[in-house]
């Protein structure tokens, strides 16, 4: 497997998470009024803020499974890849977070939920690295 067909394929295990996590929100916010939830998620969605979320996740996926690939190769235990890049893509998102609450005034909200969401970012990335680490080490066997 070449780093290019790595990078794709944490990717394509990234959307498949998104999509589940998606999917449940949605559900989550059609839940009384299912017309107006569908519009206020969509209008959520479609949020320029959320947009380069999902482009800084889906990018630093790509570009993490291309370095996890030549570490895999040369030996170093899936988890532990798993464990690093789990750790590294949940801090990129983290500032990504915490530059985006600065600018907008927001830090008092942020600091105030940092634990919280720092646990909603890193433990589905962790097991979102566990999964495509242990992919990658099948695939390159």
């Amino acid at each position: 497997m070449n780093r290019h067909e790595a990078g794709k394929q944490v990717c394509k295990i990234t959307l498949y998470a998104v999509i589940l996590l998606e999917l449940i929100w949605l559900v989550a916010e059609t839940r009384g009024d299912f017309a107006n939830g569908i519009l206020f998620y969509i209008q959520a969605q479609l949020n320029p803020l959320v947009l380069s979320f999902f482009a800084l996740l889906f990018g630093s996926s790509y570009f993490l499974g291309k370095r996890a690939i030549g570490e895999i190769e040369r030996g170093n235990p899936y988890v532990k890849v798993g464990v690093i890049h789990g750790l590294l893509g949940s801090g990129i998102l983290l500032i990504y977070l915490f530059l985006v609450s600065a600018t907008m005034g927001q830090m008092s909200t942020l600091m105030h939920s940092l634990p919280r969401l720092s646990l909603m970012i890193i433990l589905p990335m962790l097991l979102i690295w566990f999964i495509a680490a242990n992919t990658l080490r099948q695939k390159l066997n």
